[in-house]
């Protein structure tokens, strides 16, 4: 019955491609161009995917682009509203629905999350990573990269000046990290970009006073997020019942219900504290050989004592990304002896995670876009920030120990 179906499948496909419809032909210039303008308007994301003709340009975060943008997004909705999608063949059926359900997203951001004007996080793209990006990614020489680096340098106060006048009342915790996250931006500028200047040294000569004015222009920034914005950093970080509805929908690209899938959750979140604590029992009773049966039915006792041994094993700023590397080693190595999956042939570079990204995850795995050639594979691991306390540092690789890694 599989052959016989996957022949079907294969068949159709080709009676599709065949008699293609005009409506395919419609479609495909739709979408060729509505991508083509979303790059352009989204340069950080075109480097991001391996397409370097926008290296040069940032984001536009005024007001009157915001409009203009959303203006677009409805403009292609009425295009593809247009067409008679069950007309269309092949991927471009499925196509098709990607697109409409992407850009209603786009006009949901656009119209009702509005996040340029209360979360600041939102322009470390800009300030911080459409730099990182020129330079982590071995994509071209370094006298083709530096050009667009300056470019990009030479942008950010306009950025800048767009965040100060779009920035109203954020929850408190986004202005929190995101001047921690403009801290690892400028010592980006001052220290990160050597990797690839000192490939050039005439270049990196040329462009020294450029970059002490980016760290000098995001210095400023820095203050007046600490000193202006996060006095009125009143907002709250939660959408609210109705915005968290429709997000979540565009988010799991599914008609699920937040109601439903809550439940769903509960009853799984039931399934893995049992299993949990069926693995820690045996682990409490060689830890604590001495305790009475009693406390042994006590579920989050057990649990929680066993996670809290266990944390006791950690590394810290110095050791946590070797030890992940390490942990990465020993992992692949098991895949391949075991014959589990194939394993590509393409390098992973366990790195230490950008100081502007840090804030928000122990750890991020990056491939390269799907554009992009020669792409390397990153997973970066984040060390505390400097200006973290002993207190907190020890706080979070307890959490972050080492048999979570």
């Amino acid at each position: 019955m599989k052959i016989i179906i996957s022949a079907g499948v294969l068949l159709s496909l080709s009676i599709f491609n065949t008699f293609a419809t005009p409506e395919d032909d419609v479609f495909k210039k739709t979408a060729h161009d509505y991508i083509e303008q979303y790059l352009q308007a989204n340069p950080e994301d075109a480097t991001e995917l391996g397409d370097h003709r926008f290296d040069g340009q940032l984001t536009d975060y005024s007001a009157e682009a915001r409009a203009k943008e959303l203006a677009t997004q409805k403009e292609f909705r009425e295009k593809l509203n247009a067409l008679d999608g069950s007309r269309l063949t092949g991927a471009n059926n499925v196509d098709f629905r990607i697109l409409k359900e992407n850009i209603d997203y786009k006009i949901f951001q656009a119209e009702e999350l509005k996040e340029a004007e209360w979360n600041p996080l939102v322009y470390m793209q800009s300030l911080a990573n459409s730099l990182y990006l020129l330079v982590a990614r071995d994509f071209a020489p370094p006298e083709k990269r530096i050009p667009s680096l300056r470019q990009r340098m030479e942008a950010i106060p306009l950025v800048i000046a767009q965040a100060k006048a779009n920035l109203q009342h954020p929850p408190r915790v986004h202005t929190e990290t995101a001047i921690e996250q403009t801290q690892g931006a400028i010592n980006l500028v001052r220290e990160g970009l050597a990797l690839l200047l000192d490939r050039a040294p005439q270049m990196k000569t040329e462009l020294a006073p450029l970059q002490e004015r980016t760290a000098a222009a995001l210095e400023d920034y820095k203050k007046w997020l600490h000193n202006d914005l996060l006095p009125r950093s009143d907002g709250n970080f939660r959408l609210g019942a109705e915005k968290f509805r429709k997000k979540l929908r565009f988010a799991l690209a599914s008609d699920l219900s937040m109601e439903e899938i809550m439940k769903r959750a509960q009853a799984d979140l039931q399934k893995t504290q049992t299993a949990i604590y069926e693995t820690a029992l045996p682990l409490y009773k060689r830890y604590f050989p001495n305790v009475d049966d009693k406390t042994l039915t006590d579920k989050h006792k057990v649990t929680a004592a066993v996670l809290d041994k266990l944390a006791e094993q950690h590394p810290d700023d110095a050791t946590v990304v070797g030890y992940a590397q390490k942990v990465v080693g020993e992992a692949t190595d098991f895949v391949k002896s075991h014959n589990l999956v194939t394993i590509p042939d393409t390098p992973l570079d366990v790195i230490a995670m950008p100081e502007f990204k840090r804030g928000v995850a122990i750890a991020y795995c990056e491939s390269p876009g799907p554009l992009e050639r020669n792409g390397r594979t990153f997973f970066a691991v984040a060390p505390t920030p400097k200006d973290w306390s002993k207190e907190r540092k020890e706080s979070f690789f307890r959490e972050y120990n080492n048999y979570e890694i």
